[in-house]
């Protein structure tokens, strides 16, 4: 009766130890990632990015129409403002890679750039981090807001955007496997004596 008792909490132990997963959760992505897990060009694209913080985007563009009525010139201007927001999580592919760059779109035909290299001009960052992350990548970020680049045209990132970087998604998986043995026991004295 106490060997099938013990076999039946051996059973069941094995059976909840077999595997377990746990939920997914969001890595910081920077060159530890890059170098730990050796990812090629194609690895890389395969990666499903998320942004870690608002990213705010804006540029002024101005038209102006000139003409002359009832003899005096007139001179009409509007302001534009072209604005491009990129909300925290939004998920992106990457397009483009280089050495310490990848470059990633949040929607169909553009791009911005995330670099691990801080040179203290193009990428600010977070000195206090480990592992070069990968930050939106922006010239002038020194004293102001700096310059990114969207298809070619410049638009003007907030301070706060130097901040901004890419996150990636990892499951952790778990197998264990419990292999249970119930040992008889020893007696110091056998009462079966000949």
């Amino acid at each position: 009766m106490r060997y099938a008792i013990l076999l039946a909490v051996a059973i069941t132990l094995n059976l909840t130890a077999c595997a377990s997963t746990r939920g997914v959760d969001r890595l910081p992505f920077g060159e530890y990632l890059r170098a730990g897990y050796q990812l090629n060009e194609r690895e890389l694209r395969a990666l499903q990015y998320y942004v870690s913080d608002d990213i705010h985007l804006r540029r002024a563009v101005q038209s102006g129409n000139r003409t002359i009525g009832r003899g005096i010139l007139v001179e009409r201007n509007a302001r534009v403002v072209d604005e491009i927001l990129i909300e925290k999580g939004t998920p992106g592919i990457a397009v483009g890679s280089g050495k310490d760059w990848l470059a990633v779109s949040f929607e169909p035909g553009s791009y911005l750039y995330f670099s691990s290299r801080n040179d203290g001009v193009h990428v600010v960052g977070d000195p206090g981090r480990e592992g070069n992350l990968y930050y939106l990548w922006a010239t002038d970020w020194v004293g102001g807001p700096g310059i990114v680049y969207v298809n070619g045209v410049a638009y003007q990132a907030e301070p706060s955007n130097a901040y901004s970087h890419l996150l990636v998604e990892r499951k952790a998986l778990a197998r264990s496997e419990a292999r249970d043995r119930v040992q008889p026991g020893r007696r110091l004295y056998d009462d079966r004596r000949d």
